[in-house]
């Protein structure tokens, strides 16, 4: 039904693909073949989009988009070709992907105006999230944009160890066609069956990576599941398609960055202040006192928790409905770096349970905030 439905409908259920532990084995399962592995466009179409991205078309794209396909998502097909001798990934965009798009955020903006009418979600942001979220997914379409992201994101992450993200082929890359070298060893099925000291060192430097991207760089990959993410035997991790990303504001990032460190401090005075900084206007009625008393205790319950016994998607209803209950409402851009780590929490969980998901970001909040202090000083 989710294939059928396509369009922003996919990325949800990519999404859904990634918390074995909230949907079960089998759905997580079923659901996952959406990452890499939905109904392929036909050749025609193929064609179609890389008549319209080349003035004339290189021999190379137009024989490989002839031949299947060696991974299928809700937006594009990757094909291999092999270009100068070097092993090359086509991902091709496909034709129809932006009216359905368009068509889907349209819908998820209607619904989410009419419940931002109820009287418990008045005051929640919920049309300003819509719009930031849409924006950010109807980015997705526009490849000359995600060539930028991924040169970043490559730059970014290049002094991490053992992590990958392919470079771009510009010569083969125009319009709705990005060209970059291929990556050998994206094997899911095989990433599985590695042993488990191999995927907790990966799923660490996975999280490293993240931390990196949230508390230093400020520009954060939304779109973590396992079709572009994979892990390889001899320990590397490979970071695939950058369309999904967000890149936060100098305000947001400093204030992620010092709530994250309040809470591996324990502190939740500090969080509470963090996120008061953050308000727009307090409206009338609203209860400071009470807020401040609420997020201390959040922190309190959360502070030091394991991965098994921390649940992110719990932490964020509990956070935002105190707001709600307290008339206070922080950045609305917070809702990235959140739905980064949801994507992220749900392999953690089910492979490295043990994981202290607060102390590991510990390094990276500190270089966060040594960069915030030297910008004010």
């Amino acid at each position: 039904m989710i294939e059928r439905l396509g369009g922003a409908f996919l990325k949800a259920g990519q999404l859904l693909a990634t918390r074995v532990d909230l949907v079960g084995a089998e759905l997580a399962a079923a659901l996952g073949r959406l990452h890499d592995d939905v109904k392929p466009m036909s050749t025609r179409q193929a064609l179609l989009t890389v008549t319209t991205a080349f003035e004339t078309v290189p021999a190379v794209i137009e024989a490989a988009v002839r031949t299947p396909p060696v991974a299928s998502g809700s937006i594009a097909c990757v094909y291999r070709a092999c270009h100068d001798g070097t092993d090359v990934a086509l991902k091709v965009r496909r034709p129809d992907v932006a009216r359905r798009f368009a068509a889907d955020i349209a819908i998820v903006a209607f619904l989410t105006r009419a419940a931002a009418k109820l009287p418990m979600l008045r005051r929640v942001p919920l049309v300003e999230i819509a719009d930031q979220v849409g924006m950010s997914l109807a980015a997705q379409l526009d490849f000359s944009r995600e060539v930028e992201h991924l040169r970043r994101l490559r730059t970014d992450l290049a002094d991490l160890p053992d992590i990958v993200v392919p470079a771009v082929l510009d010569e083969l890359s125009s319009g709705g066609v990005i060209a970059m070298e291929y990556v050998h060893g994206l094997d899911r099925a095989a990433a599985d069956k590695l042993p488990a000291e191999t995927k907790e060192a990966g799923l660490s430097r996975l999280v490293g990576a993240v931390y990196h991207m949230l508390f230093v760089d400020g520009f954060i990959h939304v779109d973590l599941h396992q079709g572009n993410v994979y892990f390889r035997a001899d320990g590397t991790v490979v970071i695939l398609d950058a369309g999904f990303m967000f890149r936060l504001s100098d305000m947001a990032r400093t204030r992620f960055t010092q709530f994250f460190a309040g809470m591996i401090r324990g502190d939740g005075e500090f969080c509470a202040d963090i996120l008061l900084s953050t308000v727009r206007h307090v409206e009338k009625g609203a209860d400071v006192s009470a807020f401040r008393r609420d997020v201390t205790d959040l922190v309190a319950r959360s502070t030091g928790a394991v991965a098994k016994d921390f649940e992110l998607a719990a932490f964020s209803v509990e956070l935002f409905d105190l707001q709600r209950r307290n008339r206070l409402f922080a950045e609305s851009e917070f809702v990235f770096p959140l739905l980064c780590l949801l994507s992220l929490e749900g392999a953690v969980r089910r492979l490295h349970p043990l994981m202290d998901f607060q102390l590991e970001a510990a390094p990276h909040v500190m270089h966060g905030l040594l960069l915030t202090d030297a910008a004010v000083t």
